[in-house]
């Protein structure tokens, strides 16, 4: 399970109480936040994806990989490490509220002075109004926010990326992302798409855990 911009592991764990047994819960956690917070972050998609791929193990058994907004760009780049790796790949991929490389339009949120930037991301929402009242945990997340927005927006995927070769799901919120750009995805694989759509905003995934895992549960066979 690959986060959002901002994003910590436990976002994914409010997931645990719906997933179902036969399938084991992997949040990662990037350095920089949480528990890995003395760590220095990780700069640039890229290098987020190598640390990923230093973190999981392919071998054991059969797996499936999330990535959710700037998780799925994560993603992508983690998909082309581990078939460059001649490990296992995963049996299904899950590509939730984000663009496909082509369509992703930069806005130069990362360019913004730090008022503008802080304005901006309240407005987009999934931003706990708790945050705000406390100034040093404030600064920590929006510093977070502000270097994966610059990782996001200037990331460039590698012409030589390989096409995704495994089942692959689409979920999206349509007051988000449409479905005529979610299936453009279409593009990065090797094989059709299916679509799923939710309710909710971008940030659907924390609104409507229970939709969301339920259909999890179902696409992975539970």
């Amino acid at each position: 399970m690959l986060p959002y911009a901002g994003g910590f592991s436990f976002t994914y764990q409010k997931w645990k109480r719906f997933l179902d047994r036969g399938i084991e819960l992997h949040p990662i956690e990037f350095p920089g936040r949480g528990t890995r917070f003395k760590e220095s972050i990780c700069q640039t998609i890229g290098q987020m994806a190598d640390n990923v791929m230093s973190q999981i193990e392919t071998e054991e058994e059969e797996y499936a990989l999330f990535g959710h907004s700037m998780g799925v760009y994560v993603l992508l780049e983690l998909y082309s490490r581990i078939y460059s790796s001649k490990k296992s790949l995963p049996k299904h991929v899950i590509i939730s509220a984000m663009n496909p490389p082509h369509l992703y339009n930069p806005k130069g949120y990362h360019l913004l002075d730090n008022d503008q930037f802080q304005t901006k991301m309240c407005e987009m929402g999934g931003i706990p109004p708790t945050i705000t009242k406390d100034a040093e945990f404030s600064k920590y997340v929006f510093n977070l926010l502000l270097n994966d927005f610059k990782a996001v927006e200037d990331y460039e995927v590698a012409d030589d990326m390989p096409l995704i070769s495994c089942d692959i799901s689409l979920f999206s919120s349509a007051s988000d992302i449409s479905y005529d750009n979610m299936m453009q995805w279409n593009q990065y694989a090797s094989m059709t798409c299916s679509y799923y759509e939710f309710e909710g905003s971008h940030f659907f995934i924390n609104e409507y855990v229970f939709e969301t895992v339920s259909t999890i549960n179902t696409i992975l066979g539970f």
